[in-house]
């Protein structure tokens, strides 16, 4: 099913919104594109809002999204993903946290999400 990737600077982060309902293996690449885009921002943090997308993944495929959460934003200071809080299982984040990243966090709102980048709870 196409999806697409949406990008909005802000000054803490890049916002970056995934819309539509990719397979997994299209929502693997679209964290690829990301991560690979990433390497030419000036913001150091990303905030990923998977709210529009609309296909739910197995915990399997969870476990591969924080694995590959961990592989292509590495190199960023800090990750969060925003997700409506009746998908928050931390499935992901926990892989991503195993898989080597450190600043990887999940949110219901851009505003919870951008005062954990600038330094909030």
């Amino acid at each position: 099913m196409p999806y697409q990737v949406k990008y909005r600077p802000q000054h803490d982060y890049v916002f970056a919104e995934i819309v539509g309902e990719p397979s997994i293996d299209e929502f693997l690449a679209a964290l690829q594109e990301i991560g690979a885009a990433s390497v030419a921002w000036t913001q150091r943090c990303v905030v990923v809002d998977l709210r529009p997308v609309r296909r739910e993944y197995s915990f399997t495929e969870q476990l591969r999204i924080g694995q590959a959460v961990a592989r292509n934003f590495g190199h960023l200071e800090k990750a969060a993903a925003i997700v409506q809080a009746e998908r928050i299982t931390r499935v992901g984040e926990k892989a991503a946290h195993h898989s080597g990243a450190k600043e990887v966090s999940v949110f219901t709102s851009e505003a919870d999400a951008a005062d954990w980048i600038r330094g909030g709870a």
